[in-house]
């Protein structure tokens, strides 16, 4: 959530490893935060006092609004063009999609997921692995570093639902590969007594990292159980609204 000028994200905005320019990623933060400040000064002219944060949020496809917290706390819905949203029904559907990305940005986690790359290569680094489990363990790495980069991306920043089937596209991506290491490895389990000690310190390693970095669980399931934990927040967030709303 944006908090001001001169101040950081709350939520993080940095480099990331998708294909694109970095005058384009330049480009898209600075439109970002015009666009933020923009609402920031809207919501305080509204109501005569300076927000806490602003969030850019698209609940749907095409359609940015923001939603402004306050001290109190009391929240305000601005529509795409800088105005208060009157209608209550897409003021829940801004505020919902808010706090489900909330919990999105806490499931995908791009530190965790570079920890369970490092956790990878080290294990891979001692060599001797079955090629049957080292192939299985490269895809993993290569799955968890294309949803961290999806997850540090710019506009990251703004509570998109639309984008949230993309996230969990890419985190299918991971869970699959990360099931099928672990079908790979049975044998290595099985005869564990046997091997290394530094082989089975790494392979724990890569199960514990997996299970920070939500590897072995599905993204979609995650945020789907909670759906109604939102829906019920968002209620409270538009009882709370400064401005009257009204039904459709």
């Amino acid at each position: 959530m944006y908090a001001g000028p001169g101040r950081r994200f709350a939520a993080r905005v940095c480099n990331s490893e998708i294909v694109e320019s970095a005058s384009a990623q330049t480009d898209e933060v600075r439109e970002l935060v015009s666009r933020l400040e923009a609402a920031r000064d809207a919501a305080e002219r509204i109501a005569g006092r300076p927000p806490l944060g602003v969030r850019a949020v698209e609940p749907a496809a095409g359609r940015r609004g923001y939603v402004v917290a306050f001290e109190g706390p009391e929240f305000l819905c601005l529509a795409g063009d800088l105005e208060p949203e009157r209608d209550v029904r897409r003021a829940r559907e801004a505020a919902s999609a808010t706090l489900l990305w909330e919990h999105a940005e806490a499931l995908v986690d791009a530190e965790a997921l570079r920890d369970l790359v490092r956790a990878v290569g080290r294990l891979l680094a001692l060599g001797g692995e079955p090629v049957e489990v080292a192939e299985p363990l490269e895809v993993v790495a290569a799955r968890a570093l294309e949803l961290a980069a999806w997850r540090d991306a710019p506009r990251r920043v703004v509570a998109s639902v639309p984008e949230l089937d993309e996230a969990s596209r890419l985190q299918e991506r991971l869970v699959g590969a990360y099931a099928r290491f672990m079908r790979a490895s049975d044998p290595l389990v099985a005869r564990q007594d046997s091997l290394d000690a530094a082989l089975i310190e790494a392979l724990r390693s890569v199960e514990e990292s997996a299970g920070r970095a939500g590897a072995a669980d599905r993204l979609a399931d995650r945020l789907a159980r909670a759906i109604e934990e939102c829906d019920e927040g968002a209620g409270q967030m538009v009882a709370a609204n400064i401005v009257r709303l009204r039904d459709a």
